[in-house]
């Protein structure tokens, strides 16, 4: 069997959009005293598709497809730079094939993960923009901050079973770990943790007081 690369990228971003994420492995919850599987892992759904030969995908993912492959192949002025590390390189050449195979398993597990590393790259660099015209949150370590915090990026780490919470008080950039997933506008209550030179503030022990 051979596939297309707009094929192929265009099932990894139907994958991401389906699940609203990238999930490396199946995600199971306890029902009724039974664990059910509630989403499956990216990478074995675009393999499925492909073995399937079927096709979830609209155009709007079709375009989406070629508008982060598009984005990994930028990276060949990096990499005339020698500024790639092994994955950005890996992600670069994956960007420049154009037919795969059904042999290329390893290759389709990681386009899978390329459509939120693309999205997340994107949104941080568009966080160091506004970071470097924000102030930075007034306070020492140690001290206890409360405030108003508006949620600006919250991705889970599955190594650490916590997610990771990026966001703002006032014209201050804070993040922090939290046990559950967060979005909006909460108030909350955490101690400094660390003031850093690029003018972000790292929060712990914090939580939701309104």
């Amino acid at each position: 069997m051979q596939f297309t690369a707009d094929q192929v990228w265009a099932l990894a971003v139907a994958a991401d959009r389906i699940n609203g994420e990238y999930l490396k492995e199946d995600k199971w919850e306890e029902q009724n005293g039974d664990m059910v599987k509630t989403k499956e892992a990216n990478k074995l759904m675009v393999k499925r598709w492909l073995r399937e030969g079927s096709n979830p995908t609209t155009e709007k993912d079709v375009e989406e497809g070629r508008r982060v492959r598009g984005y990994f192949n930028t990276f060949i002025m990096r990499e005339l730079a020698g500024k790639l590390n092994d994955f950005e390189r890996q992600a670069l050449k994956l960007a420049q094939k154009q037919e795969f195979t059904g042999r290329d398993l390893y290759d389709f597990a990681v386009i899978s993960c390329l459509p939120s590393v693309a999205r997340r790259d994107l949104q941080r660099q568009e966080i160091k923009r506004d970071i470097y015209n924000s102030e930075q949150l007034v306070g020492n370590v140690g001290e206890t901050v409360v405030g108003e915090f508006t949620v600006i990026n919250c991705w889970s780490n599955q190594n650490y079973m916590k997610y990771r919470i990026q966001g703002r008080m006032g014209e201050a950039f804070v993040d922090f770990w939290f046990s559950q997933e967060l979005r909006g506008e909460l108030r909350i209550k955490g101690k400094i943790k660390a003031v850093r030179g690029d003018k972000t503030t790292q929060l712990n022990y914090v939580k939701i007081i309104g």
